[in-house]
């Protein structure tokens, strides 16, 4: 039968409280699904189509021919909800092998997380807001247009409550493996509790009125589920899916290649991992093109940066490397972007420069911690100002940083800092100005769009020194719309920018189409920015910092190229900023450039 209610007040409220319990856990069921598929296929290529996928699964609940009964329904959910963990992570494997950032998700979309909503949104296009019992007694189905209502309900339900749930920290230790399953038994425990068990007929009765009374229906339901209860303890591990367990409790060596990963942890970012590529077993040392013998920060599917271990560590006249927290030596950085940043201490047009007094430092977006930890070792106070404390927690750990004092570590978002910096210095407040800023916030393929707005870099430019300079990474193409607005908001803000890029070769006809790291240098002072020649003390002993720093004046791309012509809707301001919109399709080059920097294993071990 359709599902039916009691009459009366009492069950306007059961009817209700189902409704919010299904809409809680669509939303669940979604924010739980995106969190798994993030990891394989990025923020940007996952979200592309999930809207859609929603909305196509809520639609479905409510315009399918089918009678919903809650016992037959309840048990297709609840194999569903088995099956998620193994699917979701399967499925997003075998289709992000493919190589389609696009069509991968939709795959995934549609034959995972679609069956996963409809059945859960079935439940609300049924219920009966009212009673609707025929003078038969039937219970007849919800009209179609009231359960089209109730599925764009559902949708728009479902999308505007799914991401609160990231605020809910106690899921940051809960697998998606958990919830899922979670859901599965939940649905197979009222699945057994509402299911109608066979009742002798009162002929049978009479014919065996000497025989022992059969066990009662009450007593039946509780052993069934004990007893179900029981098998699932003892068999659902079968059911979860391969990913590890957060936070990982203990180092992970891969069964059948060269890769460890150190740590892996649910953060207010992403999914945070420290990963090892081991060298395979035929290496014998000396150089390589093989991606092996380096330890990486991940968030998500994106790379934050990584360092040189083992064997590929080597240093200027055998100085003595960097060591992490365990003693570890760690080499040069695999992304020269990080030490570009640093050519802001060759910059010899202003005082500072030119008398080489580069006394403070801030870093927005820490990464692996590759600058801020340089401008420790040039005796430059650095304070760190980093959105994620599992990211600065990896650096510390992994990756050398030096340990920083409370009033030089701001673990919040940099917009919030900044404009509360500026406030207090505008009141008075005795806040040392920075003599350098290094802002670097690119992540999964791209920025986010609200520290690059022309009211930002104001608010930063008042904990900037008249004669400081700026040093903004953008990861993007030379000749773009993103690039335009990047140059041209900066160079309204401060006025006098130069440009260079990261790359080993950089062809005019790859202009449009190569994704390359771009540094920005720039500085509120009037005087053209200058740099002074690279010496063997600003490399701290690294090959790629004197390969890097030694070759800047080749590196400097004309900032008329990526300004082009200056026009009004080019300015980043908090109330015109189509700079996200413009990276989604980056997003997806990104997700396959970062598939042909590591193998396909990388991406499927967390």
């Amino acid at each position: 039968m359709p599902i039916s209610w009691p009459s009366g007040p009492a069950g306007l409220v059961c009817r209700l409280g189902a409704d919010i319990t299904v809409l809680v856990a669509l939303s669940l069921v979604l924010f739980v699904y995106e969190r798994a598929l993030i990891p394989l296929y990025g923020s940007g290529p996952t979200t592309y189509t999930l809207n859609s996928a929603v909305i196509c699964a809520t639609l479905v609940a409510a315009a399918h021919p089918l009678e919903v009964r809650w016992t037959r329904t309840l048990l297709f959910a609840g194999v569903l909800f088995s099956a998620a963990p193994l699917a979701t992570y399967w499925v997003a494997v075998w289709t992000s092998r493919r190589d389609s950032p696009i069509l991968g998700p939709i795959l995934t979309h549609f034959s995972v997380l679609v069956p996963l909503l409809s059945v859960l949104a079935s439940f609300a296009a049924e219920i009966n807001l009212f009673d609707s019992a025929t003078s038969s007694g039937k219970v007849s189905r919800n009209p179609i247009g009231y359960r089209l209502l109730a599925g764009l309900a559902c949708f728009v339900g479902t999308v505007g409550l799914s991401p609160l749930w990231a605020k809910v920290s106690y899921l940051d230790n809960v697998s998606d493996t958990q919830i899922f399953l979670g859901l599965a038994v939940a649905m197979f425990n009222v699945w057994i509790a509402s299911m109608q068990l066979p009742r002798r007929s009162a002929a049978a009765k009479q014919k065996k009125k000497k025989a022992p009374p059969p066990s009662s229906p009450s007593f039946i339901k509780p052993l069934l589920m004990v007893v179900f209860n029981v098998v699932w303890w003892t068999t659902h591990g079968w059911l979860a899916s391969p990913v590890l367990h957060h936070p990982l409790s203990q180092l992970y060596m891969h069964p059948s290649f060269p890769l460890l990963i150190h740590s892996s942890v649910q953060s207010i970012t992403g999914l945070i991992v420290v990963g090892e590529a081991l060298p395979p077993p035929s290496y014998r040392g000396g150089p390589d093109s093989e991606m092996h013998s380096l330890r990486y920060l991940r968030a998500s599917h994106s790379l934050l940066g990584g360092v040189w271990v083992g064997a590929k560590v080597a240093t200027l006249d055998d100085a003595p490397p960097l060591v992490d927290s365990y003693g570890t030596a760690l080499g040069d950085s695999i992304y020269s972007a990080f030490v570009l940043q640093e050519a802001a201490r060759l910059v010899n047009s202003s005082s500072e420069g030119a008398h080489r007094t580069w006394d403070r430092a801030l870093i927005i977006g820490l990464g692996v911690g590759i600058s801020a930890t340089a401008f420790n070792r040039h005796g430059i106070a650095t304070t760190i100002v980093e959105i994620d404390p599992a990211v600065y927690d990896a650096a510390r750990l992994y990756f050398g940083l030096p340990e920083h004092a409370p009033d030089n570590l701001f673990l919040e978002d940099a917009r919030t800092w900044a404009a509360r910096r500026r406030t207090d210095l505008e009141s008075g407040a005795q806040h040392a100005l920075f003599d350098i800023i290094v802002h670097d916030c690119f992540s999964g393929g791209g920025v986010p769009e609200h520290i690059f707005t022309l009211e930002f870099w104001n608010d930063l430019k008042a904990s900037l020194h008249p004669e400081g300079i700026l040093a903004v990474n953008f990861a993007g193409m030379i000749i773009s719309d993103a690039s335009r607005m990047i140059s041209q908001t900066l160079a309204q803000s401060f006025g006098t920018c130069r440009v260079f890029h990261d790359s080993q070769q950089l062809l005019e006809e790859t202009y449009e189409t190569e994704l390359i790291n771009l540094v920005f240098f720039c500085s509120p002072h009037t005087n053209p920015l200058t740099f002074r020649k690279a010496r063997r003390s600003d490399y701290l002993d690294s090959y790629l910092r004197e390969h890097v720093l030694a070759t800047l004046p080749s590196r400097e791309v004309a900032f008329e190229l990526l300004t082009g012509e200056l026009e009004e809707k080019f300015i980043l301001t908090d109330a015109h900023n189509p700079l996200g919109k413009l990276q989604d399709a980056q997003g997806h080059h990104h997700w396959s450039l970062m598939r042909q920097v590591l193998p396909d294993v990388f991406w499927e071990t967390y």
